[in-house]
């Protein structure tokens, strides 16, 4: 089947992601209109312009990321880093829709949930609201994790993982936000959980783990998100038979 109509496939992402739940640092949902009709959609972390070149090459038609173009308080001017993204895309006919935090802990397609798939971890469920909505989710070790293994455990998001022992020596309990919430770690902390994960730390994590006995795990801002955009490509796909669509990496080791 297709070309699908730009509009099938942006209320179908608004109706999974819900956008208007949660009051975000920026839109969501459809942010470039360049084109009506898609046959061929790629989805990834961030709408840098490697990363809509690469998807203009893949003969794309419309983009799905996390990090958008724009943000609360950045210029409203076309020019620069910004106006160069948008030549691109009208250039090469390529729409974009972006969804931060409701992509973040969205429990099927969440960057969170999809982490703690990778890690094995089970009992997923919501967790740590802003402003009334889930950022992430709590989870645990089907079966409990030593501390000597965990950071090998932890290579599987990212072998450039930062950890922060501070926590029991058998860890159960799982707590995850993607991208950069290293002070969340204090809230897993009083959540009585064995380890919390992020993409960032800060300098007060490693304080965070010792004083408050939780081990604290910063696997990149980059490699924790990578999850929801290649679970929404997955669940595209299946949306709408027929559609080509692919997730992108761009890696970034930050």
């Amino acid at each position: 089947m297709g070309p699908y109509p730009l509009k099938t496939i942006i209320d179908w992402l608004n109706h999974l992601l819900d956008p208007t739940r949660v009051e975000d640092y920026g839109p969501n949902g459809l942010q470039v209109e360049a084109s009506a009709a898609i046959t061929r959609v790629t989805t990834g972390v961030t709408a840098n312009l490697d990363f809509i070149e690469a998807a203009a090459a893949l003969g794309s038609e419309l983009a799905v990321v996390h990090h958008g173009l724009y943000w609360n308080g950045s210029p409203a001017t076309a020019t620069g880093p910004l106006g160069r993204r948008l030549r691109a895309l009208f250039t090469h006919r390529l729409s974009l829709a972006a969804y931060h935090l409701p992509l973040d802990a969205h429990i099927e397609v969440g960057n969170a949930a999809g982490l703690a798939r990778a890690l094995g971890l089970t009992d997923v469920r919501p967790a740590f609201p802003y402003r009334g909505s889930p950022t992430g989710v709590i989870a645990r070790f089907p079966v409990p994790c030593a501390l000597d293994t965990l950071h090998a455990a932890l290579a599987v998001i990212s072998p450039r993982t930062l950890l922060f022992d501070g926590g029991p020596a058998i860890i159960s309990t799982v707590g995850i936000v993607t991208g950069g919430a290293p002070r969340i770690a204090s809230e897993a902390a009083r959540l009585g959980l064995d380890l919390f994960i992020s993409g960032e730390a800060s300098e007060y994590s490693q304080a965070t783990a010792r004083e408050e006995r939780i081990h604290v795990a910063a696997c990149g801002h980059h490699r924790t998100e990578v999850f929801g955009p290649r679970a929404l490509a997955s669940a595209l796909a299946t949306a709408f038979p027929g559609l080509e669509v692919s997730f992108l990496d761009i890696d970034n080791p930050a």
